[in-house]
């Protein structure tokens, strides 16, 4: 081979993993860069992930279940978000389904507070989810925020962006989730929730979750968005007591 045809050959190669690299750097970025809308909403595989699980206000699963996990979250936080895509749907098919765990969503605003005057996002998000929690399906809104989520404090959870994602849940509906998601009606479960992370925690990281025998106190903390491993190891040896 002539040294002119190697020179073009490396070339060709080399212009080519560059293509490669950036084309997974902006996969993993997608999810904090992107701009979601009404007209785009990703559905994933969230309502067939959820799909015949009972849903009772916050809770998620069968009451009768041995064990409940208390999630804490934000719906802003790009750790929460994480959580919800990569290490949650593992947990529901193999505990929540099959009635071993239920879990409970006590959702947070905190983010909110990082920009004076901000656009108020995580609240707006969860006085969705908590109006859809009306009707039994507010895990469906939680983890199609997730499944949709902006990046922080851009003002990026409209109402038309909103509207799209009740409108993706089936069996949900629109019109009475928005005659109530901006009223007093679900004030006090958002407080109530603030409430119970003050008690559970010195200082908040989100995600959080309290792990325990359902009706008992809590007996494992797990703190972040730690790796599927952390969260099966705890559950298997709590279900084993």
């Amino acid at each position: 081979m002539k040294r002119d045809d190697l020179v073009r050959i490396l070339a060709v190669v080399g212009g080519a993993i560059v293509l490669v690299v950036a084309l997974v750097v902006a996969t993993q970025i997608g999810h904090h860069t992107k701009k979601p809308s009404a007209g785009n909403i990703q559905v994933g595989s969230v309502n067939a992930m959820l799909s015949g699980i009972p849903q009772k206000g916050i809770e998620l699963g069968s009451p009768k279940a041995k064990l409940t996990m208390v999630e804490f979250a934000d719906p802003q936080c790009p750790a929460c978000g994480d959580f919800s895509r990569t290490t949650l749907p593992a947990i529901i098919q193999d505990y929540v389904r099959t009635g071993k765990l239920r879990i409970e969503y006590q959702g947070q605003s905190f983010v909110d507070s990082f920009v004076a005057n901000g656009p108020k996002d995580s609240e707006r998000m969860l006085r969705l989810a908590q109006a859809a929690g009306l009707q039994n399906k507010l895990w469906n809104v939680v983890e199609l925020e997730y499944e949709n989520q902006g990046t922080e404090n851009t003002g990026y959870a409209t109402d038309s962006l909103l509207r799209g994602i009740v409108n993706s849940v089936p069996g949900l509906d629109a019109s009475k989730v928005f005659a109530t998601w901006n009223t007093s009606a679900v004030v006090p479960k958002m407080d109530a929730a603030k409430a119970l992370a003050d008690q559970a925690f010195k200082e908040l990281e989100t995600p959080s979750f309290l792990l325990g025998s359902t009706g008992s106190k809590t007996t494992v903390t797990i703190v972040g968005a730690q790796p599927l491993q952390a969260f099966t190891d705890a559950i298997n040896a709590q279900l084993k007591k």
